[in-house]
């Protein structure tokens, strides 16, 4: 029988997932990269498929060529299922299952999954560590809390190895403004093109942002960890937290522009204070970040300036926060 030799991600053509897939190829992995929008192409280093996870027979082919799994893929974002839970279970839990199943017929593999450390902790997040409750005040959030006690169950029935990673907000070149989410981008639209950017309450909510490369390390650093632990969680944050009015003049000063702004009410899936503690991360895995915030909106704005992010097919007047 051959050994599996690739590293599979799920989700590989969204922004992280594309992060991830182009660093694993500049260390000198090989990737199986499947997703609902990659373009389907083959070479010696890298298999693309455009497909589901839900496609049993290509989840099949993927997994008894890859030893390693990493799961970023998704269909929600806070906003999105704010008024449609069924989402969370249709989008993202069912998909997670399916590869979970997959633990029976291919043993001993290891999974990274990217959770979210902005919204499983809910009115618990201010200096959350990985033994703080999960409360989360999202369906997204719940989802999320949902996806880990699921794998959590896999690794305790399986063999299968699995590391939770709970980035806060991440943000960089190559993230596209979606509806209620991906604030730092849409931030820089509005300084773009004038319009005025909608904070939900007084401005005061303070989040912590993951900058990609960040993340991106955090990934391969647990990807290449060894263990006798069947399932360990790890935060994932910057240690850099800030309001939102702080963020958008740190904006200001990355574009040297002006954004207008406009108050609305507060909404109750907001939290006010978002920091979790990246300690534990640090002290098994060695992962520190190495992006301060105002360089990473710098290397941000850069690329928005050039022109290289795709056409928005909705762009909001605000943005939401994890």
């Amino acid at each position: 029988m051959i050994e599996p030799t690739r590293v599979l991600v799920l989700g590989s053509a969204g922004f992280i997932g594309s992060a991830i897939t182009q660093q694993l190829l500049a260390t000198g992995a090989r990737v199986f990269a499947l997703g609902r929008s990659e373009t389907t192409s083959e070479d010696d280093r890298i298999v693309r498929v455009r497909g589901s996870i839900e496609n049993g027979g290509l989840l099949a082919e993927a997994m008894a060529e890859c030893a390693q799994i990493v799961y970023c893929a998704g269909l929600t974002t806070p906003g999105t299922s704010a008024n449609d839970p069924a989402l969370e279970v249709l989008g993202n839990l069912l998909p997670l299952a399916r590869v979970l199943e997959c633990s029976s017929r291919f043993p001993r593999r290891h999974l990274v999954y990217l959770s979210s450390g902005g919204t499983v902790f809910g009115d618990f997040a201010r200096d959350a560590d990985e033994m703080t409750p999960l409360r989360p005040r999202s369906y997204y959030g719940a989802g999320k809390a949902a996806a880990e006690a699921l794998i959590h169950a896999c690794t305790s029935t399986s063999d299968w190895r699995a590391t939770v990673l709970r980035p806060t907000n991440p943000y960089g070149p190559g993230q596209e403004i979606a509806k209620a989410f991906a604030i730092v981008p849409t931030l820089f639209e509005r300084a773009l093109d004038g319009k005025a950017f909608q904070i939900w309450g007084d401005g005061s909510a303070v989040r912590d942002y993951c900058y990609i490369d960040d993340l991106v390390s955090a990934t391969l650093t647990a990807l290449s960890s060894e263990t006798d632990s069947r399932f360990k969680v790890y935060n994932v944050a910057s240690g850099e937290a800030i309001s939102v009015a702080d963020l958008i003049r740190a904006c200001e000063r990355a574009s040297h522009r002006t954004i207008r702004i406009e108050y609305s009410p507060s909404r109750g899936v907001d939290v006010a204070h978002v920091s979790p503690s990246s300690r534990a991360i640090a002290e098994d895995l060695g992962w520190r970040p190495q992006t301060p915030l105002t360089e990473g909106l710098a290397r941000t704005w850069s690329w928005i300036a050039r022109g290289e992010r795709g056409p928005s097919t909705s762009v909001p007047n605000g943005a939401g926060l994890q």
